[in-house]
């Protein structure tokens, strides 16, 4: 199965201890099979913190 992950950095160990617990599903690594919607989630998350998505 592939997975993805949208973000603004390469993450070669996923760490679900300090991500933020108020998130639409919790704490977590988020991951979907769907590589559009990975995309849109790293474009997003570059906006914000004005850099490039990968």
């Amino acid at each position: 199965m592939i997975v993805y992950h949208g973000s603004t950095e390469i993450i070669k160990n996923p760490d679900v201890v300090h991500s933020k617990k108020y998130l639409d599903f919790g704490r977590g690594f988020y991951i979907t099979t769907f590589e559009n919607q990975a995309k849109k989630w790293a474009v997003r998350k570059g906006m914000r913190q004005e850099k490039a998505a990968i």
